[in-house]
């Protein structure tokens, strides 16, 4: 058995050579921050099965599969889409990389779950939403905020009608200058609010719920990266109307100094009529002092509890796994991930055009 293959649990699948393989088969695409911990995920979870990730090159793919026991790694990601054996295809490349991956493996029979945001464009969106309803297959965008324990009490009050109809929200998430600079390599291909308000939108979408975003108006702040080579704004500020009147404000940025104590600092906040919510998630009650600094660690998303992967990310990959599995629906649906990609698209074609911008039904 390879290091740390699973022994056999889970739902049969059909292997490469016709023999009965256990579990769910996955294969990842892409090997950076998120595919890695991904794998990581898929390689704990006794349900499903580490089957291959693909990365271009195949260096970080290769010592991926190397650590969880897969048996390919490539820089094809078709090799794995063509195995008989793959029941999901993980899709965790960089935001603007995401549609022809998720709809060649749509159309390869395969079962989707794609790192946020679901595309960077609507006709993009609507690709692989079209590829997915041609194959019948199951998809989600790995929205995982909505199973941080906070957010997911937050929509419960909301729900219970605990703070009165939502009428203004605020959202704020702000990295460090080393994401941009240091940690993707791509940050010149997205912006702040594509790779961080696309969580915080989904989060205020969902408490609003049938609530319709209508119209956006948005600013951006340039320069300081511009400055250093990644040609992409430094922060975005945008305003969405909604169909009953509310109003959320969205804030992204990507200059905070590499001094603040957490890489990303996530604050949100829902008014109701009588009530609010407020969510803030600085410290993820964790602080941490050595000679050298002062930090929050972050242990929402991605801790590693007693050896295994937990949090956010491990919650949202394991429902999908037991999607596949069981055949139920995903908490996140193609719909309200399409609606999160309309807000962004006339986010950034409000500063573009420098006025108000009507969100895509």
């Amino acid at each position: 058995m390879a290091e740390n293959a699973h022994p056999p649990i889970g739902v049969p699948g059909v292997g490469v050579a016709g023999g009965r393989v256990p579990g769910v088969g996955v294969a990842v695409v892409g090997a950076g921050v998120m595919g890695a911990a991904h794998a990581a995920v898929v390689a704990a979870d006794p349900r499903a099965r580490l089957v291959g990730v693909a990365s271009v090159p195949d260096t970080a793919a290769r010592e991926v599969a190397r650590r969880h026991g897969a048996e390919v790694a490539t820089d094809d990601y078709r090799t794995l889409l063509r195995r008989t054996d793959v029941d999901l295809v993980i899709v965790a490349t960089p935001d603007h990389l995401h549609t022809p991956i998720a709809v060649e493996a749509a159309l390869a029979g395969k079962a989707i779950l794609v790192e946020k945001p679901l595309a960077t464009s609507l006709a993009d969106a609507d690709k692989v939403i079209a590829a997915v309803e041609r194959s019948g297959v199951t998809a989600m965008t790995s929205f995982n905020h909505r199973w941080i324990p906070s957010y997911a009490q937050a929509k419960a009050a909301i729900e219970a009608g605990r703070i009165g109809r939502p009428r203004m929200a605020y959202a704020r998430k702000n990295d460090r200058i080393h994401v941009p600079t240091q940690m993707l390599s791509w940050a010149a291909d997205t912006t702040p609010a594509w790779f961080l308000s696309s969580h915080d939108i989904d989060l205020v979408c969902w408490f609003f719920g049938e609530d319709r975003a209508v119209e956006v108006y948005a600013t951006a702040v340039r320069g300081v990266l511009d400055g250093q080579g990644v040609r992409t704004p430094d922060a975005i500020q945008a305003q969405v109307r909604f169909a009953s009147g509310a109003v959320a404000t969205f804030e992204s940025c990507w200059i905070y100094p590499d001094t603040y104590p957490t890489m990303t600092d996530s604050f949100v906040e829902v008014v109701g009529e009588h009530g609010v919510v407020h969510l803030d998630r600085k410290d993820d009650q964790l602080e941490v002092a050595t000679p050298s600094e002062f930090e929050y660690p972050r242990i929402s998303i991605m801790p590693v509890l007693h050896g295994v992967p937990a949090g956010a990310l491990a919650y949202a990959v394991g429902h999908m796994i037991g999607c596949v599995a069981d055949g139920g629906p995903p908490l996140v649906s193609l719909a309200e991930s399409r609606r999160v990609t309309a807000i962004l698209a006339a986010v950034h074609e409000s500063v573009s055009g420098g006025g108000p911008v009507a969100v895509a039904s």
